[in-house]
Formats: structure tokens, sequence, C-alpha cells
């Protein structure tokens, strides 16, 4: 199905507003990584999480766990997945070499995400959408009853998977204290000597720090998150084959079917996990945290699904979509506003900026989020008048063109 189905600067809207959305709820999601020694601190598995005290950190936490967290990257995977799509079938229609052309622009990809990762921030998803997308030959050519069938058995056994392991890393601690290898005095002690560096380290200092307890694991597992990637890829190529966002009216029925199967599954799913994870059933506190975050992977992308067939339904609406205009300029940039949100991050967390790091609460966190996003929202509006592209996407075209 061909996307002059529609008009090329409707969809672009659509999509962009959907992908302007995604870089914000990224953005909240990981302040939490930002702020603290999100990626190093094993202290959640054993005593298990925990509301905070104060007077806007209660609500961010709970809002971060309950309607945030797992939910944005896949909906930022998913888009990769249609762009994919979108961006080798006009290779095609214009005689390009399109596996060529988007294996250079898989290549510029993981350069940046690499660079970002090492020598920026530990939670880079760049370098692993590189990766991914490599793999997403191998479907381009499939149908899409058999690209469905891959998405559900991919879903199903990387949530078992990442259930059971994250469920066996709480036991495994508890394991170890009790065995005296271990003591939680032993991982508060890590965890305060980790911010020390964190937040008054040299830049010298945090990168070594970075490389040895957080760049070099996340590199070790990167095959694991590849996988657990890969089919919210396909979720995104399933759409563009069906022509869900190219012809909407035409899907209606399929969105509004989504819609509702994703909330009431989604939902639940997530009640399930928030349950879990604030230690609300009669279970041990060093089981009930880590089964929360394996429940999250799949709850996380049922109710991004919810999210996005919500605003496909939402934006048919003219007045919304004036409404939602804004954040289009930001989905244009998506590339350029997540590298900076990094770069602004760690200006004000690390040791070599502003040193909060450890010192700033969910609440707080939360409202640094906001006042970053509605910069890069003005900031961004006001750069799309003067330019037809973000700075990073330019570069981006450059490299992918040769021109």
């Amino acid at each position: 199905m061909k996307a002059t189905q529609i008009p090329a600067n409707e969809r672009i809207h659509t999509l962009d507003i959907i992908r302007g959305i995604a870089v914000f709820g990224i953005l909240i999601a990981n302040m939490y990584a930002f702020k603290s020694l999100a990626f190093t601190d094993l202290r959640p598995y054993i005593e298990g999480g925990t509301v905070p005290q104060g007077v806007l950190s209660p609500f961010a936490d709970v809002f971060n766990t309950i309607f945030i967290e797992g939910k944005f990257y896949p909906m930022f995977s998913l888009l990769f997945g249609l762009g994919f799509y979108i961006f080798y079938t006009r290779l095609i229609e214009k005689g390009y070499n399109a596996d060529r052309m988007f294996v250079r622009r898989l290549i510029f990809l993981l350069i940046i995400g690499l660079v970002h990762l090492v020598f920026i921030w530990s939670g880079d998803i760049l370098h692993t959408y590189a990766l991914a997308g490599f793999l997403l030959f191998l479907f381009i050519h499939r149908r899409p009853k058999t690209i469905m069938i891959w998405i559900v058995a991919l879903l199903g056994a990387t949530s078992i998977f990442m259930l059971f392991l994250t469920s066996l890393t709480g036991v495994g601690l508890q394991f170890k204290m009790e065995s005296g290898m271990g003591s939680f005095a032993a991982f508060e002690n890590s965890v305060d000597s980790g911010e020390a560096v964190m937040a008054n380290g040299t830049y010298g200092d945090i990168l070594q720090y970075r490389f040895l307890n957080e760049v070099f694991p996340v590199l070790m597992q990167a095959i694991f998150i590849v996988i657990a990637v890969l089919p919210l890829f396909l979720i995104g190529l399933y759409m563009g084959k069906k022509g869900m966002f190219h012809d909407v009216e035409n899907n209606i029925k399929k969105w509004k079917k989504l819609c509702v199967h994703s909330f009431w599954s989604g939902a639940l799913l997530t009640a399930i996990m928030a349950a879990l994870h604030y230690d609300l059933l009669p279970l041990p506190s060093y089981f009930t945290f880590g089964m929360s975050e394996g429940v999250n992977y799949a709850a996380g992308p049922l109710l991004m699904l919810f999210y996005v067939s919500a605003l496909v339904l939402v934006l048919r609406s003219k007045g919304w979509k004036k409404l939602l205009m804004p954040f289009a300029a930001v989905g244009r940039m998506a590339l350029t506003n997540y590298l900076l949100q990094s770069l602004i991050a760690i200006f004000i967390f690390y040791g070599f900026g502003l040193g909060m790091f450890g010192q700033i609460s969910s609440g707080v966190g939360l409202v640094i989020a906001v006042i970053i996003f509605t910069a890069q929202l003005i900031v961004s509006n006001l750069y799309l008048q003067t330019f037809k592209q973000g700075p990073m996407e330019a570069l981006w075209r450059k490299w992918t063109y040769k021109y």
C-alpha cells in the first residue's frame, strides 16, 4: 500500500506529533537514570519499590512507574520500524539501492550511539536500534501475517525470559546476603561511593567509573536488548505494510479495535506490575520488584499501543491536530533533541557541571524534565522556521545520501 493514499504532509504531521510526544516520555523516564545510579543500584531488588516522601515526589514516582516507564521507548521503537518501511519503499520507488542506503543509515546511528554511550550517558538506545535495525532486512519482504507471528512469538519469549531473569535477580542477591557473601551495607556503600564520583568527579573520573560499572555491562547485554527491541520494530513494519498510518480512515476499525484491546490488557498488566513494584502483594520484597520489572516488558508495549492508537484516533480531529502540532517540530528533530537531553542533563547532574547528582528528588526531577522539554518545544519550532531539518538529522541525511 503506497503512501500516496493520503497527502504526505498529513501523514508526516501525525507521525511527528507522536514522535515528539515519545521524546517527552523518554526524557521523563530517563530522568531517574540521569540523576541517580539507576544502572548499578541493586537495593530496590532487595527491599522492593517504595513511594518517596515529599509534596510532589509521590505523584511523580507513581506517575512515572504506571504511565511512563517502559511505555515510550517501545513507542520510539514502533516508529523506527515504521520509518524503516517508509524509507525503504520510497527508495525502491525512486530506483535507489535501498539495502545499501539503509545500511549507511544504520552505520551512522551505530557510531553516534556508541559515542553517546561511552562518552556522554550510559542509557543510550541508538546503538541498540542500529544493531536491531540490521535484522529488519530479514522481514522487509515477508507477508504481514508472517511478521505478526514473529511479533507475538518474540514478545512472548522475551517477556517470559525477562520475567524469569529479573525475578531471579532479587532472589540471587538475597541468597548472597544470607550466605554471607554480601551485605546490604556493602550495597549502600557502593552506591554512596558511586554517587560521590558522579557528583564531584572530573570528566575523567566519571568516564572511568561509568565505563567499568555501566558502559561495559550495557554492551555485554546488547544482544538481549536487541532481541527485545526487534518485535517492537516489527510492529511498526507490520503497520506500514498494512497501510494503517497511510490510510487511517480505511483502517479505522483496526485502530479502534487495537485501542480497546491494548487498553484493557495493558491496564491489567500495568496494575499487576504496580502492585508488585510497590510491594502490595503478600510476596517477599526481594522477589516482587524484579518480577515487576519483568511484567513491565509485556505491560509497557501493550499500553504503548493504546497510547499510539488513541493518538491516531484523536489526531483525526483538526482541532486536536492543531493543538498538538508544536510537538511535531520536536519529532522532526527527534535525534537532535534526544542527544541534547543527555548533554543538558549531565551538565546539571555530573561533577564537571552543577554536580546535582544524587541530590534531586523524583518531584524536582519531573519539574526539570518538563522545563527541558518546554525549552526544546520552543527552540525546535523556532529552528524549523528557518531550517528544514535539525542539525543531527541534516548530518544523518548527508551521510546516507552522500550529499
